[in-house]
């Protein structure tokens, strides 16, 4: 069997676990999850997009003939069953869905930038805007690990992208002991004015049809 279809078949086995527990849970793990980052109660979608993230890191570990068995043992319906991987890490994909990924301290399995790249929306490029980093026990993050996970994020990103491409930020304040991290595009001048046309236009009556939400950046 070939290595492909080794974790297409790996990776549905890991779904078909993972939704089960979710279902049997009545899904209140991840809506606790989610009242913990203030985040929409809507666990559906925080199942739906865990599932594209796991589905997406099993892919990229693949193309650099990494093994993704480990990984896939750590995403754990329950993060609190996984060992070696005592941080969770949270994805907003642009206001769509969100994603929750088990991480060791240094991120490990998971890729940053290519996970940014990833196309979700037709009309956006990022895959998500923001990331909450934090404790699987409930602990806050100690400043020597928001320290830590700041130069990982930092030397994950910037391995891929340069300063006039891509801008991100770190908040400890907004969660206490949690680690927020916004990620957006480097605009230039023309970008900018695109992006301004095209909500004023919706504005003015246009069809509104969620490109224009696609386009703009938090800031």
């Amino acid at each position: 069997m070939s290595k492909t279809n080794t974790g297409k078949i790996s990776f549905i086995e890991w779904e078909r676990s993972f939704r089960a527990a979710a279902k049997k849970d009545k899904h209140r793990i991840l809506r606790a999850h989610l009242k913990q980052l203030e985040l929409l109660n809507k666990p559906a979608l925080l199942l739906e997009g865990t599932i594209l993230f796991v589905q997406a890191c099993v892919a990229y570990l693949m193309l650099d003939n990494r093994p993704f068995d480990e990984f896939l043992t750590q995403q754990q319906y329950d993060p609190v069953s996984v060992t070696g991987a005592p941080y969770l890490a949270t994805f907003d994909i642009c206001d769509k869905a969100f994603a929750r990924i088990t991480v060791s301290a240094s991120l490990g399995w998971v890729d940053l930038a290519d996970l940014y790249g990833m196309p979700w929306d037709p009309y956006r490029v990022v895959g998500y805007r923001d990331i909450w980093i934090s404790r699987v026990d409930g602990d806050g993050l100690s400043d020597d690990e928001m320290d830590s996970f700041e130069k990982a994020v930092t030397d994950d990103l910037r391995f891929d992208y340069g300063e006039d491409e891509l801008s991100f930020w770190f908040d400890p304040d907004t969660h206490p002991g949690i680690l927020k991290v916004s990620v957006q595009d480097v605009y230039d001048d023309g970008d900018l004015d695109f992006i301004e046309a095209a909500g004023e236009e919706d504005k003015d009556g246009g069809e509104d049809d969620g490109k224009d939400q696609g386009s703009k950046q938090r800031g």
